[in-house]
């Protein structure tokens, strides 16, 4: 009896179950019209970056339109620092890769980094999906990281180096704006002059960053710290003349701010020059809207104009520069990569221009998107000074070199000790030098 009883239930739940199927809109359809939904399915892509995610933030700005024209793909981005400090942010993108986290795309906001973290297996080549979309990274980006033969990297935004002056400055000291032609030298020359026309104010400033070991390295040479056959450049003349012009400028000219100055002060970059205790500054184009363009934080009565970077010598045709900027790359642990360079693409290309930068994608309208940049700023900075030095017909980058190693920001720190040693312990050139090959050796030796 108890088991005629267990069946007629079986059976009545299975009438039941037909008929609930029968009546939620498949009519009747097998039940491989699921697959539909399938491709309906919502990609989620994991996005790190060293911002704090806010609304108006450059990257965030692509983000939330990525994701209002995507259907099938979002972009959900997580801050792993709450201060941009990228190199912070590194350190626990590093532990999270190690640690198998899903990651899918991650920003980085300097070519060695990329290098860095090809060499170590973290990220995976972006080659297929150039290729699959037809695109040429050399003829659409300004630079392209690469290491062992294969692309890494995907530009965002293009950061132009130039010299930042305050031109209520240059009036005093009764000199005209510089042009291409003027070399480091006159440079030096300025700052002097920029020096004494005013008590109490320097010339020109340095700050902490890399590139002022050696800003000649950035503008002509493809690698600022190799040679083409792989050997450390430390022993190029450009070294030597760079380190006595730092040295002849703090020590006889009085010009700039002492190294040992600025390190014991642990200030902003823009601090000197924004409060206007310093004339001239070499910086990369984000000064732009981290400062030059931000009176609330940087009240201040003082037009800024600007130069081209100086060239290195007479010899040397005017119009180098160094273009750094920051780079979208697509993790080793993502499982949706064609998803993530659905997204790059965007990114970099036609939705480039929504950052507020200059993008890296050399068909964008530089010229327009700087207008709009300084918007109703006009007043803060000179727009023809600045339009002038970033586009004019002879700007030009050195390009990527066909040498890239994983080591390459260790190699940057030595050529930061090495000008470090020289100004702070008054050591001779040559000290410094056989200092930084002999660093740079082991780096490479211990990464053979």
């Amino acid at each position: 009896m108890k088991k005629i009883i267990l069946l007629l239930t079986l059976c009545s739940l299975l009438f039941v179950a037909a008929c609930s199927n029968n009546g939620n809109g498949n009519q009747g359809k097998p039940v491989e019209s699921n697959a539909g939904s399938a491709a309906e399915e919502v990609v989620t892509l994991k996005f790190y970056t060293n911002a704090k995610g806010e609304k108006g933030e450059p990257m965030m700005n692509i983000v939330e339109a990525f994701n209002a024209q995507s259907k099938n793909v979002k972009v959900e981005h997580v801050a792993l620092v709450q201060n941009n400090d990228s190199r912070e942010m590194l350190q626990k993108l590093d532990v999270l890769s190690s640690s198998g986290e899903a990651v899918d795309i991650v920003l980085l906001n300097n070519e060695g980094y990329v290098l860095e973290r090809a060499g170590n297996g973290m990220l995976y080549p972006l080659d297929e999906f150039y290729e699959a979309n037809q695109i040429n990274a050399e003829d659409e980006f300004y630079r392209n990281p690469k290491y062992d033969g294969k692309y890494y990297g995907a530009m965002t935004d293009a950061s132009f180096w130039y010299v930042a002056i305050n031109e209520n400055h240059l009036k005093d000291a009764g000199l005209d704006k510089p042009s291409f032609d003027w070399t480091w030298d006159d440079f030096r020359k300025y700052a002097k002059k920029l020096k004494e026309s005013k008590e109490g104010r320097f010339g020109a400033y340095f700050h902490t960053f890399g590139e002022y070991a050696n800003l000649i390295a950035y503008t002509d040479f493809k690698n600022p710290q190799l040679k083409e056959d792989g050997t450390l450049l430390f022993d190029d003349p450009s070294f030597e003349y760079w380190f006595n012009l730092r040295r002849g400028m703090e020590v006889e000219d009085k010009s700039v701010r002492p190294l040992a100055d600025v390190l014991a002060a642990k200030q902003h970059w823009a601090t000197d020059f924004m409060n206007g205790t310093t004339s001239m500054m070499p910086i990369a184009m984000y000064s732009l809207d981290e400062a030059f363009l931000n009176d609330t934080s940087y009240p201040r009565d003082f037009n800024i104009t600007f130069a081209p970077l100086p060239r290195s010598s007479k010899d040397v045709e005017p119009g180098l520069t160094s273009i750094g900027g920051s780079y979208l790359s697509i993790h080793k642990n993502s499982k949706h990569k064609d998803a993530a360079f659905e997204f790059i693409k965007f990114a970099t290309m036609e939705g480039a221009t929504l950052s507020g930068r200059i993008p890296g994608w050399k068909k964008a309208d530089g010229k327009a998107i700087v207008t709009e940049i300084v918007g109703d700023k006009k007043n803060l900075v000179d727009m023809d000074a600045l339009i002038a030095t970033l586009f004019d017909e002879r700007v030009r980058t050195a390009g990527s070199s066909v040498i890239s190693v994983p080591y390459q920001q260790q190699l940057k720190k030595v050529a930061e000790g090495g000008v470090t040693k020289f100004l702070l312990d008054d050591v001779p050139f040559e000290e410094a030098r056989t200092f930084m090959l002999d660093e740079g050796q082991k780096i490479i030796q211990s990464n053979k």
